[in-house]
């Protein structure tokens, strides 16, 4: 499933693509433009992304013996840098713009390719987020958000053509500017989701703890795990690297069973990956039993 919503976002994005840069020239646009710009550097994250995708259902090796999990947050930074490139350059030449005599442009025709490229930037979106709800992929998730702002890129120009051929005449000295004002209102809208994704992924990249309320969750789940086993005390300490959670667990064991067997650690542990698998499937568990106190401390964790 995950496949399939990446290779739709290939198909989606060379079309995408071919249709802004073919209206932009017809129209003498630079919002189109920057519109196809944006659909072809989608196109190439896309075709990464399914190299990603691919690497990430293989099993750790001799090179990557932790596993493919951080090629996720890693691509969704570099695809996060990229986007902000883009829009970065589209800014600096919609002000250059701006401070030369602009460019006038053809309405009617930009109006015909807004209302294609909401209408298909908009169903693409709708059918990736279905995806990812059900698979759960982060790489098909922020994938729907770049359609998602793509989307909207093409709703302003829909809305801001419109307007300037009903009512271009009305804008007097205005009109050359118009092109170049919707550019940056395009970059301003667009801005802070890539700020966001790439925020988000870096942390995971460096193994920053994931957000206070999925701990607050993932601590109360584990928490009922734990009911079952004779400990007095524990500590937990998480990170989570794109779709894998590492939790890394210090048990602290009662008294009359500090002494148990390596067998019976085994079963305690399979116990806990049992009871937390169902609401975390790619889980990355590590359990230590102990009976000394201070270890609890070292875990760096927070203590229950």
């Amino acid at each position: 499933m995950e496949s399939k919503g990446l290779w739709l976002s290939v198909l989606g994005t060379v079309l995408m693509a071919g249709l802004g840069f073919g209206f932009a020239h017809l129209a003498e646009s630079d919002a189109i433009f920057l519109d196809g710009v944006f659909s072809l550097v989608s196109f190439i994250m896309s075709l990464l992304m399914v190299y990603v995708s691919r690497l990430l259902q293989r099993n750790a090796d001799h090179r990557f013996q932790l596993g493919y999990a951080s090629f996720e947050p890693a691509f969704n930074v570099l695809q996060s840098l990229v986007i902000l490139g883009v829009l970065t350059m589209a800014l600096a030449s919609a002000l250059a713009a701006l401070s030369g005599d602009g460019r006038l442009l053809q309405p009617g025709v930009a109006t015909v390719y807004a209302v294609l490229a909401t209408v298909g930037c908009l169903a693409v979106y709708l059918r990736l987020r279905t995806i990812a709800r059900e698979t759960g992929s982060e790489l098909v998730r922020v994938d729907a958000f770049v359609w998602l702002m793509d989307c909207i890129l093409s709703l302003v120009v829909l809305v801001t053509f419109l307007a300037v051929w009903l009512l271009g005449e009305h804008l007097g000295d205005w009109l050359p500017y118009v092109d170049s004002l919707m550019v940056i209102v395009m970059v301003l809208i667009m801005l802070p989701v890539p700020l966001r994704t790439l925020y988000r992924n870096l942390m995971e990249v460096l193994l920053a703890a994931p957000s206070q309320q999925q701990q607050e969750q993932v601590h109360a789940d584990f928490r009922r795990a734990m009911a079952a086993l004779p400990a007095t005390r524990w500590s937990l300490r998480m990170s989570k690297t794109g779709r894998m959670l590492y939790l890394q667990a210090r048990v602290l064991l009662e008294e009359g069973e500090q002494h148990s067997d390596a067998l019976q650690a085994d079963l305690w542990r399979r116990h806990l990956q049992d009871v937390l698998a169902p609401q975390y499937p790619d889980l990355e568990l590590d359990v230590m039993f102990t009976a000394d106190p201070d270890n609890l401390q070292a875990g760096n964790g927070r203590p229950a």
